[in-house]
């Protein structure tokens, strides 16, 4: 049971990395582009990328990690659990509620400019290239490898 809870944990690490890595590709693609088609082709292959990659990873990651906390005899009162279980939730609020809900408006605004016959647009641009994208996606970042490193590390863990 360890071994197949372990792999689950680790199955949902890989897919939350590889959905934040397109999803950030993706995202800097856009926001270097001013052709509306090809915005609203790259923010909803991210929406595709949170919805189906990311967030079942971190769903998985989470409910796989907490069962191998029951079988390993770790207990919830150790600082690197502590830790991992907040910035799960902050990783999942930033992306849900802030990065998701930009993504998600600029691939509509993208999509009403596109079936309009707009085919450039200097403010859709700007709104791909909006800082908040590019600074919460980097905290988003920056929470993942402190998550990443407190599940390898486990700094203060009880053995």
């Amino acid at each position: 049971m360890y071994k197949t809870l372990l792999f689950l944990h680790i199955l949902g690490v890989f897919l939350i990395v590889g959905g934040v890595g397109i999803a950030t590709a993706l995202g800097i693609k856009a926001s270097k582009s001013r052709r509306t088609h090809t915005i609203a082709d790259l923010s909803g292959l991210s929406i595709v990328a949170e919805r189906y990659v990311i967030t079942p990873g971190a769903v998985l990651t989470l409910i796989a990690g907490t069962f191998l906390v029951h079988r390993t005899g770790h207990t919830f009162d150790e600082f690197w659990l502590i830790a991992a279980y907040v910035l799960w939730v902050a990783a999942i609020s930033i992306g849900w509620l802030i990065l998701g809900r930009h993504t998600s408006a600029l691939h509509k605004h993208a999509r009403e400019l596109a079936a309009g016959g707009v085919e450039e647009s200097d403010e859709l641009q700007a709104e791909a290239a909006a800082p908040v994208g590019m600074v919460f996606g980097l905290v988003q970042n920056a929470i993942l490898v402190a998550f990443i490193y407190l599940m390898v590390v486990r700094p203060g863990a009880k053995f």
